[in-house]
């Protein structure tokens, strides 16, 4: 007869014990349960303690886990979008979550409140009782005085800046691009002088980690520079538009089907991850369609270029793209070579809404009809390409969530370039560096050790375009609560400076993010506005806060581009391209002519949405 733990014999247990034995084995059963159980009462008791005595003292506020404006624990994954946040998981990849109300629009710098902006520690006095910048007899707000090079205030920074034309933008902190001679911007500056004159298109690739991928900062600076100079189109999005890893703002995306996504982050695509740095295999029969951004009018604006990136292969089936409904292409992506392959398509008449897929799929949404044999095995496609016939600016966002810069050793060499080349950007921003704070390069000495491995970075972004501009853009402030008092993470000084000599080592202009929110905790003091401008991770930015930053970086490009003119413009002696050595450089592959593209086959007929 087999026995419990105990020591009782089990068909006793099952047949059920009597008198003194019973009670003694129940007794002795039920004391740990109970004793667990209390335990983790207790546990929970003081937790909640703790959690309560954080709301009970205003000295204790930036230990809340919850502030009012937050998604509410919980509840926020279960209700639809309000607008978004991204919080960033190594290993699970984006998170998104309810925004806090937007403030009414035009107000995202009001909404801040008089009462609550912020001065950065060892801001110059003379402000007003309430701590905020005063207002100049003719009604335009003071320089502000939190300024910052590195971790030390400069007040005089911020008055000079806002001489210069800059507009304030509080809590941010007016920040010009760092750009002797305009030799890191002149060539984007020239795409944009074209489009002034009616000529084509400036187009910008903006690489970045979680802050890029939310596509709010980016979006606000889309959005600026297409008002002034023209609007291309949405340019590149990255195929499959998973929003794990990336998502856009301006577009309207409709995915069918089965859909697995990589990126540069976790691996998996075998050293191709496009000119995004994420890619999407679609499974027979999935389908993806992308809707152009709405006009004035309310209605999508008319795209008159589109082009389709995707891989061909082993064991690779069939696709097809169309637009508004319309087959203008269909082929198989099977190769005996992995390879990269590129649909380009002119619609003069222009176009609404691009639909690609793989064989089985339908192209437009119901109605259309379906192959009877799709091929076995799924496509590998890279993004699509939207745009208008211009003038205008085209702005990139090309954000991976998690990464740094050694994820770009991901990448083929070969095969990044190439990508690049092919999109042709007058401009590669390059916005790295928040998830590389604990790097223990940064914690020796002065962290120039680091230096190294993002100048590598920046060279393999640059060069499939080595004579386009260059910007490199800090991380934006990042907090810890280590030491029980919020505030900046100690490594986040060195890295800007690290960067700071990065660029001008690589001929790049710079723009100082850190400065811009204002320099040592700013990220506490945004949190603290109504409505947040930061959330509590102490790591990102809210709808409104991402808004701020693209305005100030908006300005700052504007602003260059003005100085630009000013001092002769297009009629200036050209300066060398910007860059390292030409050596650096050398496996830059030449751009590709028009006629390298992949041609379209002949389109179906109209009335046959697929393959």
């Amino acid at each position: 007869m087999t026995s419990d733990t105990n020591g009782a014999p089990r068909g006793d247990l099952e047949g059920g014990l009597k008198g003194d034995q019973k009670g003694d084995k129940s007794i002795e059963a039920r004391g740990p349960a109970r004793g667990g159980i209390r335990a983790l009462i207790t546990a929970f008791a003081t937790a909640g303690a703790c959690v309560g005595l954080a709301y009970l003292h205003p000295s204790l506020a930036a230990y809340r886990p919850w502030m009012p404006g937050d998604p509410l624990p919980i509840l926020s994954t279960l209700v639809p979008d309000r607008g978004v946040r991204v919080v960033e998981d190594g290993v699970n990849g984006l998170t998104l979550a309810a925004d806090p109300t937007p403030a009414p629009a035009g107000e995202a710098g009001a909404s801040v409140g008089a009462d609550r902006a912020a001065v950065a520690p060892g801001a110059v006095a003379g402000g007003a009782a309430d701590g905020t910048t005063p207002p100049t007899a003719d009604g335009v707000l003071a320089p502000p005085t939190n300024v910052t090079d590195g971790d030390t205030p400069n007040p005089a920074r911020a008055a000079a800046a806002l001489a210069a034309g800059l507009p304030a933008r509080p809590p941010g902190v007016p920040t010009p691009l760092v750009d002797p001679d305009d030799r890191g911007m002149a060539p984007f500056y020239r795409a944009l002088h074209r489009a002034t004159q009616g000529e084509g298109l400036a187009r910008a690739a903006h690489y970045g980690d979680s802050t890029i991928a939310a596509d709010g900062i980016t979006s606000t600076v889309r959005a600026r520079l297409q008002a002034r100079f023209g609007n291309g189109g949405p340019g590149y999005l990255s195929a499959g538009m998973d929003p794990r890893w990336s998502m856009r703002r301006d577009v309207t995306i409709g995915r069918k089907g089965d859909w697995e996504t990589v990126s540069l982050l976790l691996g998996g695509g075998g050293g191709r991850y496009a000119y995004g740095g994420i890619v999407s295999t679609a499974a027979a029969a999935a389908s993806l369609s992308i809707t152009a951004p709405k006009g004035p009018d309310g209605k999508p604006t008319p795209m008159h270029r589109f082009e389709l990136w995707f891989q061909a292969g082993a064991d690779r089936g069939a696709w097809w793209a169309a637009l508004d409904g319309k087959g203008v292409g269909q082929g198989t992506a099977l190769a005996e070579a992995t390879g990269d392959r590129h649909l380009p398509v002119d619609v003069p008449e222009g176009y609404t809404t691009a639909s690609f897929g793989t064989a089985g799929g339908t192209a437009g949404g119901a109605g259309a009809g379906e192959a009877a044999e799709p091929p076995a095995g799924g496509v590998t496609f890279y993004g699509a390409v939207m745009e208008t016939k211009g003038p205008g600016v085209v702005w990139d966002a090309l954000g991976v969530v998690g990464v740094g810069s050694r994820s770009f050793t991901q990448h083929s060499k070969k095969h990044l370039a190439s990508q690049v080349a092919q999109r042709r950007p007058d401009l590669v921003v390059v916005m790295l560096g928040g998830n590389e704070l604990g790097l223990p390069v940064l914690g020796r000495g002065d962290g120039n050790a680091y230096i190294p491995y993002y100048q590598d970075t920046v060279r393999r972004l640059r060069a499939g375009a080595p004579q386009s501009a260059c910007l490199l853009i800090t991380p934006l402030d990042q907090g810890t609560r280590e030491g029980g008092t919020p505030g900046t993470k100690p490594n986040l000084p060195r890295l800007v400076e690290a960067q700071r000599k990065a660029a001008a080592t690589e001929g790049c202009a710079f723009w100082n993010g850190y400065a811009a929110m204002g320099g040592p905790g700013a990220i506490v003091r945004w949190g603290a506005m109504k409505p947040p401008l930061a959330w509590t991770d102490l790591v990102h930015l809210s709808t409104n806060g991402q808004k701020i930053i693209g305005d100030l970086l908006a300005d700052a490009i504007e602003h260059g581009f003005d100085g630009w003119l000013a001092a002769g413009g297009p009629n200036r002696a050209p300066l060398p391209p910007p860059g390292p050595p030409a050596e650096a450089l050398a496996e830059a592959p030449a751009p590709p002519a028009p006629a390298e593209a992949t041609p379209a086959p002949p389109a179906p007929p109209s009335s046959v949405a697929t393959p």
